[in-house]
């Protein structure tokens, strides 16, 4: 499998439907991201609408999980400030 990196989004791993333009918006919008790196995605029986939450910190920054329709996947907020970052997205309405 190749690595390409498109900007500060980690392209490695496919995306979720709808996950593509909130990660555009917070490395563009949160001052203390540096970095996402979409992980596995994992599916999901039933149909849960999209959604976005907090799982827990990591010594790097967050690790957050993104569901959408019949599937689930994990995302990792790289950040200087994991409390802050937590804070913005709270404020944003984003979790």
């Amino acid at each position: 499998m190749s690595l390409v990196k498109f900007g500060r989004i980690k392209k490695q791993h496919s995306r979720v439907g709808g996950l593509d333009e909130l990660l555009k918006c917070i490395i563009r919008d949160c001052p203390s991201v540096s970095r996402i790196v979409p992980g596995r995605i994992k599916t999901r029986r039933g149909k849960t609408p999209p959604g976005f939450k907090i799982q827990y910190p990591t010594d790097a920054g967050l690790k957050c999980l993104y569901t959408g329709t019949g599937s689930v996947q994990e995302v990792f907020l790289i950040c200087s400030d994991s409390d802050a970052t937590k804070t913005w997205l709270e404020s944003e309405g984003l979790v």
